[in-house]
């Protein structure tokens, strides 16, 4: 038997040849498919970038103690925000039972009477082997809020940054670019500016925080005495 009577003979017998039963099984996997699609961008959908928070790599070999102490906050970024607000904002970090804490004072810059705000915050380190990735420890964030030291040498500049995923919206970022006095020289600024790019930061809204005139008005506590307050 000839190759073409072999052709012949298949096409005429009636029965299913194995290249027709694969194209039927490929056109059902399509339409089962597209039937879950719709499914699948309700609740199972993929998170596009917008939403997803950046991956981030926390400083190797950290020193959680050193990182510890006062310091004052230069510049700063929220990607909720895209005009500057704060002047005069200092943070203390302390850390104790696997837990680390910042307490902040800042005032408003619109505000001429420059009444001090506090606030703080806690994480939880969930790995000690990467002492520099916490989790926010209350409950009162939507889903994981994670924050990470990018970098720093300790005695002089440091730079943070959290992110958190919110259902169903963008993510929301920020970052503090930190120093043990009230500034830092342009070469360590632009130093540190260039390590957020890559994390969806927009540095044209990576804001400068005046650190003059930052003394209380008479009769006010002195802002220092803020960063001792007991956290709840």
């Amino acid at each position: 038997m000839t190759g073409c009577d072999r052709c012949h003979r298949r096409l005429g017998d009636g029965g299913p040849t194995k290249t027709d039963l694969r194209w039927t099984l490929l056109i059902m996997l399509v339409l089962i498919v597209g039937q879950c699609s719709p499914q699948m961008a309700g609740g199972g959908r993929r998170r596009n970038r917008s939403e997803r928070c950046p991956r981030v790599r926390a400083m190797r070999n950290f020193d959680l103690p050193a990182m510890m102490g006062n310091w004052y906050v230069i510049q700063y970024f929220a990607s909720s925000e895209t005009l500057p607000e704060y002047s005069c904002m200092r943070s203390s970090f302390t850390t104790t039972d696997g837990f680390v804490t910042m307490n902040f004072t800042y005032y408003y810059s619109d505000d001429p009477l420059r009444n001090f705000q506090q606030g703080n915050i806690t994480w939880v380190i969930p790995n000690f082997a990467q002492p520099a990735h916490w989790i926010h420890a209350e409950f009162t964030y939507e889903e994981i809020y994670n924050t990470y030291v990018i970098d720093t040498d300790y005695k002089s500049w440091g730079l943070i940054m959290h992110c958190a995923e919110k259902t169903k919206a963008q993510k929301y970022l920020s970052a503090l670019m930190l120093s043990r006095t009230p500034d830092l020289t342009p070469n360590v600024v632009n130093f540190l500016r260039e390590k957020l790019p890559r994390y969806d930061i927009d540095l044209s809204t990576m804001f400068g925080i005046p650190q003059g005139n930052c003394s209380a008005l008479e009769g006010e506590q002195d802002p220092k005495k803020y960063f001792k307050y007991e956290t709840l």
